[in-house]
């Protein structure tokens, strides 16, 4: 349950990135700010400490009349933020049905098997996993964004990982719990169950 309701927070929060020292006009990115189509803009600007560089693609990201990301993300970025929104989505669901089955206790032959082998919270873990995983990747491509456009050229430029990443790691902490509980839980077995009826 705890970890159903990290990935929500996870999900709605505004901090997934920390940036600094790049042209960005955001100091946070989150998955939220990418739940709406939006509309990418792409403007060509000179390098500010390098005027005889090739010219730098910067994008202008803006998702609704209220906010808009300038020099922050590109389509590539876009396409993986839009990608971990789907999957959280996905780690929420399989959660819910890990712990429904939990705390039901269905006896379907189906429904109890997959119960007893943890398979809903083991699916919750592993996309947890990918998720993290896919955050580096995102903020590695973020990091080259910043560091493309950076203002001074010994400028430092920083991208962290910020609160609702850290959501995301204890909510798959928290579903390896519930898988490891479900697996080492002693069930009865075929003839104890036929007793029982």
């Amino acid at each position: 349950m705890f970890a159903i309701a990290a990935l929500a927070v996870s999900l709605s929060d505004y901090r997934w990135f920390w940036l600094n020292g790049g042209l960005c006009n955001s100091k946070y990115i989150g998955l939220s700010m990418f739940f709406a189509v939006g509309k990418l803009f792409v403007v060509r600007a000179p390098v500010p400490w390098d005027p005889s560089a090739s010219m730098n693609d910067i994008y202008q990201f803006k998702p609704n009349d209220y906010m808009e990301l300038i020099g922050c993300v590109d389509t590539r970025s876009i396409l993986i933020l839009r990608l971990m929104i789907t999957l959280i989505c996905l780690a929420i669901l399989s959660s819910t049905i890990g712990f429904l089955l939990d705390a039901l206790g269905p006896m379907k032959f189906g429904l109890k098997f997959m119960r007893r082998h943890a398979f809903w919270h083991i699916l919750s873990v592993l996309l947890c996993t990918v998720v993290t995983g896919l955050c580096f990747w995102t903020s590695e491509i973020i990091y080259d964004i910043q560091d493309k456009t950076r203002s001074k050229i010994g400028k430092k430029v920083e991208v962290q990982f910020d609160v609702a990443y850290y959501l995301v790691v204890v909510s798959s902490g928290l579903s390896l719990l519930a898988t490891a509980f479900a697996l080492l839980r002693r069930y009865p077995t075929a003839e104890e169950e036929h007793l029982e009826r």
